[in-house]
């Protein structure tokens, strides 16, 4: 689905929502791909950001929660 402003979803849908594996990349070039329920990532994904940081690990109802790893731009990380 191609939404305003050049905002790009393509997956599976449940009930005219995002639901199941999915990629979303927004209008600043920030991407996530991963799983998504109700329209939202829920599961395990990965978010990058355009600066080339990137976050892969488990998400709850759209924020980060549980296990993953962060890396910076400068070779730094966190896991947690």
């Amino acid at each position: 689905m191609l939404y305003r402003k050049c905002r790009v979803y393509e997956g599976y849908w449940v009930n005219d929502n995002r639901h199941g594996r999915g990629m979303e990349r927004y209008s600043n070039g920030n991407y996530y791909e991963g799983d998504f329920a109700k329209n939202k990532p829920d599961g395990k994904g990965i978010y990058a950001w355009v600066n080339g940081e990137v976050y892969e690990g488990e998400w709850k109802i759209g924020l980060k929660e549980g296990q993953g790893i962060w890396k910076g731009i400068f070779g730094d990380s966190y896991i947690g």
